[in-house]
């Protein structure tokens, strides 16, 4: 469940809210301390030793924001964050958030309800827009869920709201709060590489079977699905590891139930490798071929991604013919290779997620049609 936690710090400040209660009925054997924000601001921890601890606190406000995208030529598909929680207990060799995120604590948000009204401003301003929010950008939605029981939180409000779906991304197999609520406006979905990348570069992650088996009590339990493969990796025998888990993730799920995939090759800042040579020296994944693209972010060259995404999507077109597939952080260039064709804006691609959830599933769906009028 949740053993990568040691400790359990509380900022004085938030110590009668409601989510305090939760964890601590809910912390085990894990010890507690009440403490004031100075000495967290003023400590001095390594990433390794701040995954082991989980610090509760307020929320510094603007906690709703639109996906910290990158620069164009690259697409984007304007998702909305939700910051409830920052840094993750597991410890993935590529992750971003090791050169991302200043504070190595994993970092929950005590005071949900101002976060709520925040979503509802949003959503307000834009009341004809289908809405995709989730939690997975900064944390895994649910690594932690069996603590903090945040998924109940925000699947009961998103029951509330029209125009929207709350997506709750993962690497865990951490559904226990899930399966007796109403499904209705909630996908789950995970993010998911071959079972020898997980045990090499996915450390302390449910493994492929476990997050499989997940996925297929969530669909039956009424959920809508999403997978994520990103980060795509190339090394050796990599088409026979991805066809093989296509094959057991359509073994596993109906394709009629997954409301999108995305596909999106390894790509990070210059500054993160030192980070992964020093922290992982047995990681292998950085010594393909690469360059620096518009955005500044190293990737793999366009020949080597193009080759990469025509296989994998083919397949998943093979199980899904009808799922919506996208690129994320890809240039048109290499959606025209891929895909024949490109949105022709980053609203575009917007308006497409919307489109499709409404053919697909609107009787399940609190929805307007959608009108490309209202993506900008």
């Amino acid at each position: 469940m949740f053993t990568q936690i040691k400790e359990i710090l509380i900022d004085h400040e938030v110590g009668e809210t409601p989510l305090v209660a939760r964890v601590l009925k809910n912390r085990g054997k894990i010890p507690y301390e009440f403490v004031k924000s100075s000495k967290i601001q003023n400590a001095d921890s390594s990433l390794k030793h701040g995954k082991q601890l989980l610090w509760i606190t307020r929320t510094p406000g603007g906690s709703v924001k639109p996906c910290p995208a990158t620069n164009p030529p690259y697409l984007c598909c304007q998702y909305t964050t939700i910051h409830a929680m920052t840094q993750c207990p597991f410890d993935c060799t590529y992750c971003i958030l090791q050169d991302y995120l200043e504070n190595p604590l994993i970092t929950l948000y005590a005071d949900q309800e101002l976060i709520f009204q925040e979503i509802a401003t949003v959503q307000r301003g834009e009341p004809k827009r289908f809405f995709r929010f989730g939690t997975g950008e900064l944390a895994d939605s649910l690594a932690l869920d069996a603590l903090t029981g945040l998924s109940s939180d925000y699947i009961k409000f998103f029951n509330t709201r029209k125009n929207a779906l709350i997506e709750l991304k993962t690497k865990s197999a951490q559904i226990e709060n899930l399966t007796e609520l109403n499904p209705k406006h909630a996908v789950i979905s995970w993010s998911l590489n071959p079972l020898s990348i997980i045990k090499k570069e996915e450390r302390r992650a449910a493994s492929l079977q476990e997050r499989l088996q997940a996925a297929r009590r969530c669909q039956d339990a009424g959920y809508l699905l999403g997978f994520h493969f990103d980060p795509l990796l190339r090394f050796k025998e990599w088409e026979s590891a991805y066809c093989d888990l296509l094959h057991q993730l359509f073994d596993a799920v109906n394709p009629d139930r997954i409301a999108w995939i995305s596909l999106g090759s390894l790509r990070f800042p210059p500054a993160l490798k030192d980070v992964m040579v020093k922290r992982f020296p047995g990681s292998r994944i950085l010594y393909e071929e690469m360059i620096r693209g518009q955005d500044g972010k190293m990737r793999y060259i366009r020949p080597l991604r193009v080759e990469l995404y025509r296989k994998v999507s083919d397949w998943i077109r093979e199980y899904a013919p009808d799922v919506f597939l996208y690129f994320c952080m890809e240039s048109p260039a290499v959606w025209d290779a891929v895909f024949g064709g490109h949105p022709a804006s980053n609203a575009d691609l917007d308006f497409g997620f919307a489109q499709s959830i409404w053919e697909r599933f609107r009787d399940e769906v609190d929805m307007d049609s959608p009108e490309r009028m209202f993506y900008s």
